[in-house]
């Protein structure tokens, strides 16, 4: 029997027009971001109630460089935040999502891969969604499962309330290894009977690219992306979540994930992530 989870009420649905938050973890991928933050931004001008919030992840890219250099005013705005993590040395993609989730102000919380575009409106679209929904994947849900789209890189487009992803405790940490944290986020609420459903086709695009580049930070160079989990990283993480669904667990520590250190909009000083109490 699955453990209970108390499912707080929705911020999002008692406001008339929620913030959202799109969260972005980068590390050395600015390859990616100098195609996609501009237009995601653009297609979101005449939206105040927006925020992309930057997580980088000890990026070797000059991504700090750029971001500052083409970004003063929206920076200064709040529209877009940059956060340094000068400690990780290698990728863990379940942590660095966790510190963009926590850092971030939105009464709806939107993962947004460095390499994918949300198309006009998107937030607004969001919005009208999570009045009557949990959650939005960018994966095709099918039973218990969420299944890879047409559109290979946007299975990872979470959109969740932010009471909720508190009380699930964010993404697996227990994942090494690249893949599946994502469509796990949306299985794990699948198993209590949330309700969600598939983002619309309009809204996901991405720039198509290898797997050296998701797994260059990873000792795992199999990812088995698209193969039903069949093999490589994903399924060795798909079998953490069986273990764990077997024995009841959903929730993963909702006091202590995405914890650490960064510093805000080049800031010397830190802003430490510890347990929340």
């Amino acid at each position: 029997m699955l453990e209970q989870v108390r499912i707080p009420q929705y911020r999002c649905r008692q406001e008339a027009r929620p913030l959202v938050s799109f969260c972005i973890t980068c590390k050395d991928r600015l390859i990616h971001l100098r195609e996609t933050l501009a237009r995601n931004l653009a297609w979101h001008e005449g939206d105040p109630d927006v925020e992309f919030v930057i997580v980088n992840y000890n990026s070797g890219d000059e991504l700090q460089e750029w971001i500052k250099d083409k970004y003063g005013p929206d920076l200064e705005s709040g529209r877009v935040v940059h956060f340094f993590n000068p400690e990780p040395a290698v990728f863990r993609a379940s942590h660095a999502k966790n510190q963009a989730f926590r850092l971030a102000r939105g009464a709806i919380l939107c993962n947004l891969d460095a390499d994918n575009f949300t198309g006009p409106g998107f937030a607004a679209y969001v919005r009208r969604q999570l009045q009557t929904l949990d959650f939005l994947s960018g994966g095709t849900i099918v039973n218990d499962r969420i299944i890879a789209t047409n559109v290979r890189g946007v299975e990872g487009r979470n959109v969740v309330p932010r009471e909720l992803f508190w009380a699930l405790g964010g993404f697996d940490e227990h994942f090494s290894n690249w893949g599946y944290e994502d469509s796990n986020l949306s299985e794990r609420m699948m198993a209590l009977g949330l309700a969600g459903r598939l983002i619309d086709d309009e809204y996901l695009s991405c720039i198509d690219h290898g797997d050296e580049l998701r797994t260059r930070y990873f000792s795992n160079k199999v990812t088995g992306r698209n193969t039903g989990r069949a093999f490589g990283s994903c399924k060795d993480n798909y079998e953490i979540w069986l273990e764990k669904k077997a024995c009841g667990h959903v929730v993963c520590a909702p006091d202590k994930f995405g914890c650490g250190t960064v510093h805000r909009n080049f800031a010397r000083e830190p802003l430490v992530l510890g347990p929340r109490s």
